[in-house]
């Protein structure tokens, strides 16, 4: 799927989701963080070029702070506002959205955790409370290094509303896209990469400067070493995957191609210079 085939009424409907359960979770919104495609669109907002969103949602839940249930555990706010689990996994919730004059739209929302501590050792799962959020990678960091914001639309009922949500840093956002780019073949991962060093405030300069905070972890040195190898030469997958996401050809798509490139490399310069 390219940039210009993502079906705009399936973002508006993972917004949607996206704004109900903030809203919803409210009572644990300090130990739940936004993670995954939609944090881009929240948090560079005054970008040059608009982010699309996602079709989906990525909540990680602080496996370490999440314990027993506040008035009403998450499960049951989830089941109660039509949310149904999917059989096959675990951490996937599914809720349909109606749409006017049309057919549903079927949103999928992914809850994942940490790695580190917690139940579930040696298993691809936490336990928190009665969910089984899929452990990811990177997503220790987000509980430790994001923004609170404020983010405003329309209810899947069409009202509007505004909700306050936490929202992973770039730095830790584009550490989890590196392990993405690792594990699956996705084309909008190395695409939101790009996206992150085109519109940072400041430049890849200053983003490499908010990067170099976490250096020291090594779980951020393995993803940016599974970014330079996506990004190795201009036929490698990572620039490949971002002209294929912006659907371009001939000369446009050759441009595009060599500066997702240069401006890969020259984050990992400015970071591996100290």
């Amino acid at each position: 799927m390219s940039k210009k085939t993502y079906p705009a009424n399936e973002i508006d409907a993972a917004k949607s989701v996206l704004i109900e359960l903030t809203h919803m979770l409210g009572e644990y919104r300090d130990s739940i963080v936004l993670v995954g495609g939609w944090v881009p669109e929240i948090l560079l907002t005054d970008s040059a070029e608009p982010h699309i969103g996602s079709i989906d949602v990525d909540l990680a839940l602080d496996h370490r702070k999440i314990s027993e249930p506040g008035y009403k555990s998450i499960l049951q706010l989830l089941q109660e506002n039509g949310y149904e689990q999917s059989g096959d996994q675990p951490f996937t919730f599914l809720r349909t959205v109606p749409q006017s004059g049309a057919n549903s739209i079927v949103v999928q929302v992914d809850f994942l955790s940490g790695e580190d501590g917690g139940t579930g050792r040696g298993r691809r799962t936490q336990r928190v409370q009665e969910l089984q959020p899929r452990k990811a990678r990177g997503c220790d960091l987000a509980f430790e290094h994001n923004v609170l914001v404020s983010l405003a639309g329309r209810l899947p009922s069409g009202a509007r509303d505004r909700v306050e949500t936490r929202v992973a840093s770039i730095p830790v956002f584009i550490t989890m896209k590196g392990f993405a780019l690792k594990n699956r073949l996705k084309e909008k991962d190395a695409w939101d990469i790009y996206f992150c060093l085109r519109n940072y405030p400041g430049g890849i300069s200053d983003l490499a400067i908010e990067f170099k905070l976490l250096l020291e972890i090594a779980l951020v040195q393995e993803a940016l070493s599974h970014i330079a190898e996506a990004f190795v030469a201009l036929d490698s997958i990572g620039p490949i995957f971002v002209a294929d996401f912006e659907g371009v050809a001939g000369e446009e798509r050759e441009l595009l191609i060599r500066d997702s490139y240069e401006r890969v490399n020259e984050l990992l310069r400015l970071l591996s210079a100290g």
